[in-house]
Formats: structure tokens, sequence, C-alpha cells
């Protein structure tokens, strides 16, 4: 992907994650509580890998929080 994509994406990824950040929903960054600046940055420059989102839900089914972890690419 070239800069100017990958700066879009995280753009992009940055501002979705503040949509939920509005709505009280709690961003976590490898365990650790974070916010949407933080993790949109560590997705853009993650080197070896990606990062994989796991939603939980509340009892009513609504999205309560999103957790960030890392994943090493199979060589």
């Amino acid at each position: 992907m070239s800069r100017s994509g990958k700066e879009k994406s995280c753009r992009l990824l940055e501002e979705e994650l503040a949509g939920y950040e509005k709505l009280g929903v709690s961003l976590y960054l490898e365990g650790e509580p974070s916010n949407s600046t933080a993790i949109a940055k560590a997705c853009q420059i993650a080197d070896g890998g990606g990062y994989m989102r796991d939603y939980t839900e509340d009892e009513k089914g609504h999205i309560a929080r999103v957790d960030f972890d890392f994943v090493i690419d199979e060589p």
C-alpha cells in the first residue's frame, strides 16, 4: 500500500474509532485502555503483522468494548 493510501486508511480508522468513543465504547490496545488516535497510529506503523479486532457486546447486544491485539504474520 502506498504512503498516501496508508495515511487515508489510518485517518478512516481513527474516525471510525472516534465514533465508538463518542458512543461510550471502550477501546483497548494490547489489553490496555487506549484511544482512537493511539490505535490508528499503532495500526499504521505495525511491522511484521497487523492488529486483529475483538468486539465485546453488552447484555443488550450493543458493542461495549473493542480490543486490538497484534498478530504476527506467518512466514
